[in-house]
């Protein structure tokens, strides 16, 4: 099957170029440069259909015995469109008087786009309109696994790091990497069919393939409910941190920390706090505040979003822990001294 690496619709702008595509019978000399020029040529490919190709000439306007033709693009004849290749726009959409505009709308993108809309239409969003209910495939039932005890938290978190929520949508993923010749001829002849064909194959090849992505989005929407709902969970002062930090645009700031009964102000680079675990490392911080650090808390220590009391940014104070977490801190502290 001949392949086709992309072609893109083009509006044609000038009324000589309009002529020769709808009714011309010879080659086009066309001017692409002060001395340069380029023949057109212009081959029926079906009644409805014309292939276009061009040729370089000399700087004298003349061809040589190693002159080559190149595909440059299609014309549809019955509603005047015009497809071409991203090389041959150089030639025909540049200079003083360019003979088209691209809508940049590349058609294996628009292919894809509307067979996955209507794959996303046969499914409705309803998992009871596919043919099975269970994924029995060992590799995929390996990944739904692996899907549930990790990543599903994972992207959950990245979720709320991002101010995001899952849409609980499906979603089709029909691809084409390059556009063969016959598909793109079937969408020139007749789109409705090739959409709708393409789409009900597709749907019938990958159930259980869509049935996986549903099982995903379940256990994503699990995973941020069981986050975003519980206000003790450790992530929400982690992203109030991070916030407060990728806001303010600091690279460098002052952090106080109340750990082990101790409390210790230091400098830091911001880039552990910009993380999205609960634990940051000590590697940031200014190397006399982490010798401190590590005569209070011990070499290997590390410090948490809970420790945090304050970070601040010259004077003006970027983030403060809520007040029942400064409370518990106090009588951490407290009872600490008097433990000792």
């Amino acid at each position: 099957m001949k392949l086709v690496k992309d072609v893109i619709l083009c509006t044609v702008v000038r009324d000589d170029f309009r002529r020769w595509l709808d009714g011309g019978n010879g080659p086009l000399t066309i001017q692409t440069g002060e001395k340069e020029s380029t023949l057109l040529l212009k081959l029926e490919k079906s009644p409805l259909v014309d292939y276009l190709y061009r040729m370089d000439l000399g700087r004298d306007g003349s061809i040589s015995w190693d002159s080559l033709l190149k595909f440059c693009g299609a014309y549809d004849t019955e509603h005047q469109s015009l497809y071409l290749m991203e090389d041959s726009l150089n030639c025909l959409a540049h200079g003083p008087a360019p003979f088209v505009v691209t809508t940049g709308q590349s058609m294996t993108e628009e292919l894809c786009g509307r067979i996955n809309r209507h794959v996303e239409k046969i499914i409705a969003n309803d998992r009871s309109n596919l043919s099975c209910q269970k994924v029995t495939d060992p590799c995929e039932v390996r990944n739904l696994q692996y899907y549930q005890e990790y990543k599903a938290r994972e992207e959950a978190i990245e979720m709320i790091f991002n101010g995001r929520t899952p849409d609980g949508q499906f979603h089709s993923t029909y691809t084409m990497e390059e556009l063969p010749e016959t598909t793109f001829m079937a969408w020139l002849q007749d789109p409705e069919n090739f959409i709708q064909t393409e789409a009900e194959v597709y749907s019938k090849r990958n159930q259980e393939k869509f049935l996986l992505q549903f099982l995903k989005n379940d256990a994503l929407w699990e995973e941020y409910q069981a986050i975003a709902q519980d206000p003790d969970n450790p992530l929400h002062r982690v992203k109030a941190i991070f916030d407060a930090i990728k806001t303010s645009g600091a690279k460098t700031v002052t952090v106080t920390v109340q750990k082990n009964g101790e409390e210790l102000s230091f400098r830091t680079g911001t880039t552990p706090l910009m993380g999205h675990h609960n634990s940051y490392n000590t590697s940031h911080i200014a190397a006399a505040d982490r010798r401190e650090f590590e005569r209070l808390f011990g070499r290997h220590a590390s410090y948490t979003a809970e420790d945090i009391t304050r970070i601040t940014y010259g004077k003006k104070a970027l983030y403060e822990a809520a007040p029942i977490q400064a409370e518990d801190m106090t009588e951490s502290i407290e009872w600490g001294g008097m433990s000792l």
